[in-house]
């Protein structure tokens, strides 16, 4: 009987690790990485929060990421106070590939991130991470006459 207790009490150890493994690598979903990423950024700032997105993938050279983390802090510092975030859009290629924008928010102006994640096996990485300020050029882009569906020429 003895026996049996201790098999049982190993059983459910050895399940509950398991388990708790299993939701520890799905709780890595780019949408909680996202997460993480953005309670970083607003808590420790875009340094931090730009290392533990890196950290997801293996692969990413620390010396570009270095350059990038301290261009990212530089700009950020001309900006004012970070106000927040938006979501722009989500776009997949498959179930394995996706890709999401943000409208990051400062007293001056905003800035734009791309996160694309990529999910080889079992696990979602990062696979590129990219921002820029010109968001106000593709706006007024987007707006040019010749873009405008009343001007298309299957309107006429």
């Amino acid at each position: 009987m003895k026996h049996i207790l201790n098999l049982l009490v190993l059983s459910l150890a050895i399940y509950s690790c398991s388990d708790a493994n299993s939701q520890s690598g799905e709780a890595l979903t780019p949408e909680k990485i996202n997460e993480h990423f953005f309670d970083l950024y607003d808590s420790k700032g875009p340094s931090e929060a730009l290392e533990f997105v890196f950290s997801t993938n293996d692969w990413i050279n620390e010396t570009q990421t270095s350059e990038l983390k301290n261009k990212l802090v530089e700009l950020t510092k001309q900006l004012g106070n970070y106000q927040g975030k938006e979501v722009i859009s989500k776009r997949s290629v498959g179930e394995n590939l996706l890709l999401y924008t943000f409208l990051i928010k400062y007293d001056r102006q905003p800035i734009r991130y791309l996160f694309i994640y990529y999910k080889p096996n079992n696990k979602w990485q990062l696979q590129k991470f990219q921002y820029d300020d010109n968001l106000e050029t593709e706006l007024i882009e987007a707006a040019s006459a010749y873009r405008l569906t009343e001007n298309l020429p299957c309107n006429e």
